[in-house]
């Protein structure tokens, strides 16, 4: 299988190139590190990169915007979710999105002990969610799984090898 090495970037077609821009800089601590217009690229856009990451988005100016809010259940796009490296970021986050002004759900403890996160929506109300995966309990799943996976395959080809024992 070739490898992958992460994600480089997510491109988000917005409905005001300007307020998307200032709201991912202002909110998340994004910087613009190149803006392109039409003759240049075919559309206008503004590409954004963390400082502490190698976190980028292309914001893209929609040729015609919709007037109806951004929908997760439609095809495409659902939410960006965003990792961070300790369970004390995102206090810090809850803090700095309190102080930048920014709705959000708080601090909140994902399913079964599995980590933290904070979800918000952007302008344009596309859903982001920063959280902290509780790696141990991760890993433990991913061993669970594969054991389990193992196990199956294990029982499929006992069975198909009586079957084949049978009809021979």
């Amino acid at each position: 299988m070739p490898k992958l090495n992460g994600a480089t970037h997510v491109n988000l077609t917005v409905r005001d190139l300007a307020r998307s821009t200032e709201w991912y800089c202002r909110a998340l601590g994004f910087t613009v590190v190149r803006e392109a217009e039409p003759e240049e690229s075919g559309f206008r856009f503004h590409t954004l990169l963390h400082e502490n990451s190698l976190a980028s988005i292309v914001l893209g100016a929609a040729r015609n915007p919709s007037t109806e809010p951004f929908d997760e259940h439609r095809v495409g796009l659902h939410h960006l979710g965003y990792h961070v490296p300790a369970r004390a970021d995102l206090d810090e986050w809850a803090e700095h999105l309190d102080g930048a002004g920014v709705t959000h759900s708080g601090v909140k403890e994902l399913f079964l002990e599995a980590g933290y996160g904070i979800w918000l929506r952007d302008p344009d109300n596309i859903w982001l969610e920063f959280y902290w995966v509780n790696a141990e309990f991760f890993m433990d799943r991913m061993r669970q799984r594969w054991r389990a996976t193992k196990r199956d395959e294990f029982a499929a080809a006992r069975r198909a090898r009586k079957a084949r024992q049978w009809t021979e």
